[in-house]
């Protein structure tokens, strides 16, 4: 339904019910990869922070006296106040997903795994609870202006999960992944986004004909493949312009456009700012830790902040 047809006391009325049960407030969130060696200094925050990280590795943890080492994928929570760091793994870079959250009126006894003597590190190998924190990133980068209204409730599910976890409740089960042509058309597109890309060449290489492509690609992605192949060309350019210094051109021809004009209109209808705008607004001396990053699995780009309430 079109924005100017919308019930405007339907609209209030999704409001107030998010104000009657104290939904959790989504302030920051992202899926970042460090280069090995990095670190992160010590620190506290005035919120809450969820994060995940789905590979075991030697990256240590360390909250008030304690040190933790992340040899399993794990979720991590840290509470306001807490001083904490990270030693990201010395050899390989490494991958987390983050939220930061209020909690403003949701009381945290209602979730004991919030409160201060919580756990800190909660092991998780599942595929479920990433699917739910990868759905919230998604939402964030696809539809912003549902963030706080579909993102809080999936936080608050998943904040229930891991307490479920914590006290070593069982699961309900996993989530059906995305069917394997398209993660396999997924991985296709972010391996070659250099080169020339087409529905009957990405359709021949999953074995489906370019009609059934199309329509699981509407399916389970919203997006037609031509749709999809620009968004993950616009997002890599977008990490590029970040934690690089090459020029636009350069970026152009690297995601696929010989022509940086052509490029530059793509880039800032998607975007509606310029590349040379959005490199200006957004970049950060840290992102000199990040490394490069395909996920084909992913409806959101990695090495990316998304905003919540501010």
């Amino acid at each position: 339904m079109p924005d100017n047809m919308r019930d405007d006391s339907f609209e209030d009325g999704k409001t107030s019910i998010r104000s009657a049960i104290h939904l959790p407030s989504i302030r920051l969130l992202g899926d970042f990869v460090m280069k090995a060696g990095t670190a992160l200094g010590e620190r506290d925050i005035p919120d809450y922070e969820l994060l995940y990280f789905p590979e075991g590795n030697g990256t240590i943890y360390r909250v008030g006296e304690r040190e933790i080492a992340l040899s399993q994928p794990s979720f991590i929570i840290t509470r306001p106040g807490e001083l904490h760091r990270y030693r990201y793994d010395p050899l390989h870079s490494t991958r987390h997903l983050f939220i930061h959250f209020w909690l403003l009126a949701f009381p945290a006894s209602s979730l004991p795994v919030l409160l201060p003597n919580g756990p800190s590190v909660i092991p998780y190998e599942g595929e479920f609870l990433v699917a739910m924190m990868k759905q919230i990133m998604a939402i964030a980068h696809m539809n912003p202006d549902r963030l706080q209204e579909r993102g809080s409730l999936l936080l608050l599910a998943l904040l229930s999960e891991i307490h479920s976890l914590s006290v070593e409740e069982p699961l309900a089960g996993e989530t059906k992944r995305l069917p394997p042509q398209v993660l396999q058309a997924l991985d296709a597109i972010d391996m070659s986004l250099a080169f020339p890309l087409t529905v009957e060449g990405l359709a021949k290489q999953v074995g489906w004909t370019p009609e059934h492509l199309s329509r699981s690609f509407a399916r389970h992605l919203g997006l037609s493949p031509k749709e999809t192949i620009v968004r993950r060309r616009i997002d890599r350019a977008c990490q590029l312009l970040l934690y690089g210094h090459k020029s636009i051109k350069e970026i152009a021809y690297e995601v696929g456009y010989t022509d940086e004009n052509y490029f530059c209109r793509v880039f800032k209808t998607t975007k509606a700012v310029t590349a040379t705008e959005y490199r200006a607004k957004h970049y950060n001396p840290r992102y000199g830790d990040l490394a490069p990053f395909i996920d084909g699995d992913s409806l959101y780009p990695a090495n990316q902040l998304f905003y919540g309430d501010q």
